[in-house]
């Protein structure tokens, strides 16, 4: 229920206009194609990285703007994702 609310809030934020809701809609289909160009990197480390850091972005979008971009769906959020989004918030903050 917690997790409802800090979502809604975060989507409300965020969302407040039809332009704001374009612009995160186009940031999330930027994720997804960062996701696979990833595939072309040769080094698997550096590829492992990048795969994971742009599934946090997307798994980020996903719980702000929902599959459909009305709202955030957290409850269907699945375990790589969300370990995708833990880690990427973790060396975000440790980049600051």
């Amino acid at each position: 229920e917690t997790i409802g609310v800090a979502s809604k809030k975060l989507h409300d934020h965020a969302v407040k206009d039809e332009e704001s809701v374009n612009n995160l809609w186009q940031a999330r289909l930027r994720t997804r194609e960062m996701f696979r160009i990833m595939n072309c990197v040769q080094c698997n480390k550096c590829r492992l990285h990048g795969k994971i850091g742009a599934m946090g972005l997307s798994t980020a979008f996903q719980v702000l703007l929902g599959r459909s971009g009305e709202g955030g769906d957290v409850k269907r959020v699945h375990r790589v994702e969300l370990a995708a989004l833990v880690t990427t918030l973790s060396k975000f903050s440790t980049a600051v």
